[in-house]
């Protein structure tokens, strides 16, 4: 039996570890990554952020709604599935713009 960890990237990709503490290493590594936010902090605050729908979140960052569905459908913006309803936390889509240079 193989000691491996796999898991899901949110862009549907695989990524392997050789070992749970080589997995545990690259989670340790990408909180201080982060810095302190990243150790729990901003989780648990966007937790506690209420969810959207594409036609408010696309009100308040002024953008077309037509885009922000796509881009949700194409793993551009996080959003929040259940069933056929998607939401979206307005922090998270923010700095993901913000990581691609879209803003």
């Amino acid at each position: 039996m193989s000691d491996r960890v796999l898991t899901q990237l949110s862009g549907g990709a695989w990524v392997a570890f050789p070992t749970l503490e080589a997995f545990h290493k690259a989670v340790e590594e990408g909180r201080g990554a982060m810095g302190a936010a990243g150790a729990g902090g901003a989780a648990q605050a966007s937790d506690s952020e209420p969810l959207l729908e594409a036609d408010e979140l696309a009100s308040v960052l002024k953008l077309p709604v037509t885009w922000i569905e796509q881009a949700a459908r194409e793993h551009r913006i996080p959003s929040v599935q259940a069933g056929r309803w998607r939401r979206f936390r307005r922090s998270a889509v923010e700095r993901a713009l913000m990581a691609n240079g879209k803003t």
